[in-house]
């Protein structure tokens, strides 16, 4: 985990994701500890099992084992997307999608099976998405039609949804307030003259002569 997101929840949470992997050199005596589902403290190498990202990188650095990539980023996922962003419903598939792709690429990468298409599919991925779902935030009319979006986004598309959506709302109740009014040019002018004019300069002059007429 970065040290900026030691405290962040989100983080952590994306971390006891479990993605599949194959022991390179197998373990002695912790084989109930890092697979519940065996019945032998001891793993042979070329055992498959499923960990939580947080122990993927410090073991692939080491060389101890292989990562795979989980279902929800293959093939037959690419071929959804592709043709349709909007259409998987990524809270239920993954739900810090985005944020798991990026740790494990880098584990991958660390223990040289990094499929070196994935990078691009995630960012393709989130494009569509955005264009699909994201910017319909500013538009909807119900809080129904909002939960029927927000249901399929991942976490990081659900907070950029929601911050969509309120600036959207911030902006509607200022502009009913009537505080909407463009600011005047020779307003906008006279502040500049303020900034770069000097007090001995024309510029200033003719600043200070606007500002006692206004």
């Amino acid at each position: 985990m970065a040290s900026g997101d030691y405290y962040d929840v989100s983080a952590i949470l994306a971390e006891e994701t479990y993605v599949p992997a194959r022991l390179v050199h197998g373990c002695t005596g912790v084989g109930t500890v890092i697979d519940p589902s065996s019945d032998s403290a001891d793993l042979a190498p070329g055992t498959r099992l499923d960990l939580p990202l947080w122990m993927v990188p410090p073991m692939a650095g080491r060389n101890m084992l292989q990562v795979d990539l989980p279902v929800f980023y293959g093939n037959k996922m690419r071929r959804k997307m592709k043709a349709g962003a909007g259409c998987e419903d990524l809270r239920v598939r993954c739900p810090h999608y985005y944020s798991v792709a990026t740790r494990l690429h880098a584990a991958m990468q660390a223990c040289l099976t990094a499929d070196e298409d994935f990078p691009a599919f995630i960012l393709n991925t989130f494009r569509g998405r955005y264009k699909e779902l994201l910017t319909k935030a500013p538009q909807v009319e119900s809080s129904l039609e909002a939960s029927q979006i927000q249901n399929k986004l991942s976490v990081e598309e659900s907070q950029l949804f929601t911050a969509a959506a309120e600036a959207a709302a911030a902006y509607q109740r200022w502009k009913s307030n009537g505080d909407s009014r463009p600011m005047h040019r020779s307003q906008s002018l006279k502040r500049k003259w303020a900034n770069e004019g000097g007090s001995g300069t024309a510029a200033g002059n003719e600043n200070a002569a606007a500002n006692a007429a206004s």
